[in-house]
Order: structure tokens, then sequence, then C-alpha cells
């Protein structure tokens, strides 16, 4: 089977949020046995700290899973780079009382990361936090919407178990919300706007976050916003492709064409 998985130069991932209970690992892992890479960015929010907090206990099994496959596949040669988000900060603060020069088993541990493309253009890699009182409304409405939404995060999740039990795939609740409120359009909108006249500002042909767990691929002038998704909600990723191209997955669609097209290949005996 590992022969015929697609290969890409660069995988970026987000928003994982290992130790929440609205974390999709088991489709996690399942890409990820489907997909070869030579570098892995991993853009923030990972590890949930928060979550693991308020729960007072560990890490579930599938999330350790995710964990021991990362791991593993820095061991077998990827190039991983760890950019910390709000909800791992304190990863931060190790950071600023021991920068790491080199990676720790061929992890490097960063808050930002400049990333250069084949295709020679120059992008800022930062989990996006970082814009948030740039585009932040008011704090009680921020608070209520955050609430609802992780609401809506735990009904998606049971929703989506019964149709993967009926064979039906993934679907996003939380999406298909958030796609018919304004004020979360015009939130997203100021939110990518922020993040490009960053990178604009700073001499860099792009940007590369995730944070607002929204995935997009556009351009706004000849500044190229790149956002990764999350693994809550939409379950997405972005890779750039060994001939340079930059693509979104909409993972749940990808396995399901990944399926389609080996149901096609011959049986090799």
């Amino acid at each position: 089977m590992s022969k015929h998985k697609p290969s890409v130069n660069t995988l970026f991932l987000s928003d994982i949020h290992l130790g929440s209970s609205t974390s999709h690992c088991e489709l996690l892992l399942e890409f990820l046995k489907h997909i070869r890479f030579k570098k892995l960015v991993l853009v923030g929010d990972i590890i949930d700290l928060w979550a693991i907090r308020s729960k007072g206990q560990g890490l579930d099994e599938s999330h350790i899973k995710v964990i021991r496959k990362l791991l593993k596949q820095a061991q077998e040669g990827v190039q991983v780079v760890y950019i910390t988000g709000n909800h791992d900060g304190g990863l931060r603060q190790l950071l600023d009382d021991y920068p790491f020069d080199k990676g720790i088993v061929n992890i490097q541990l960063t808050n930002t990361y400049d990333y250069h493309a084949i295709n020679d253009r120059h992008y800022i890699v930062m989990h996006g936090d970082q814009f948030d009182n740039q585009v932040r409304g008011h704090r009680l409405l921020n608070w209520v919407g955050d609430n609802i939404y992780e609401g809506l995060l735990k009904i998606n999740r049971r929703f989506n178990r019964w149709r993967t039990r009926k064979g039906y795939v993934y679907w996003s609740l939380a999406k298909a919300v958030k796609s018919r409120s304004s004020q979360a359009l015009k939130y997203v909108h100021r939110y990518q706007l922020a993040a490009t006249a960053y990178a604009e500002r700073k001499g860099y042909d792009g940007v590369i976050c995730g944070h607002i767990h929204v995935p997009a691929d556009r351009h706004f002038n000849n500044t190229h916003y790149l956002n990764t998704g999350d693994w809550q909600d939409s379950c997405s990723a972005i890779v750039e492709h060994e001939n340079g191209e930059w693509e979104l997955l909409d993972v749940p669609s990808w396995l399901n064409s990944q399926a389609s097209i080996k149901q096609l290949k011959p049986r090799v005996a």
C-alpha cells in the first residue's frame, strides 16, 4: 500500500487540539496513513493545554496515538517544525526561558517560522492568535460566540459518529452555521486582511496560519493567504506539492477520492 501513497513536499496541519473531546483524531490518523511528506509543519494548537487542564486528566488513547505517529515521522527522517499556538502557549514560555537553536529528535520548536517555498516565494508561518487584538469585537460577545461554537463542535462530533456508522462522508455543522453568519464572515475577512497586511509589511510573499478554524487559499493583492483550518471542525490541511503547487485539502473528501482511486486500480497478483 505504501508504494501508492501520494507524496507531497510539505504538509501543514494546525489546531488538532489533542486533549479536547472534539478533536477528530481517528480521522487524522487515517489521513496520515495515506500520505507521504518530506516536511511536516505543525501550525499551533496541536496539544490543547487548556482542555487538558479543564478536564484534569490525561490524553485519550487516540490522542496519544497521534503524538506517537508524529514522533515516529520525525524519527524516520521527516523534518518536523512545531509552531506554538495560544492553546499550547505554555511552550512559548519554554522558548523564552530556553531558546531552541536545534530541534529535538528532528523536531524544531519555534514561535514563528520562515518557509521558503519551492517556487522561491517566502512565507511567514505563525499560529495567528497574534492578530486577535486587531479583529476581536466586544469581550462579552466573544465569550458568547466561543461557547456557542464549542457547543456546535460537540454536537458535530456526535452527529458525525452517526454518519460514519451509516456510511456517510463527514459533514461540518459548525462550518454550515458559520457560513450563514454575517458577523462570522466579517470577522474572518478582517482576520485575513490583518494577517496579509502583516506579511506584506514584513516583506513576505505570503502568510500561513491557523487559529480561526476557517481553511482558505486566497490572494490579497500580491500576498498569498493560506489557512490550514483545524481538526475539530473542518478537518483540513495545506500541502505544497513536489512541483511547487499549493493545495488546500478537505481531508474527508480527499480520503474518499483516494479510496475510489484504489478501487479502480487492478489487483497485483
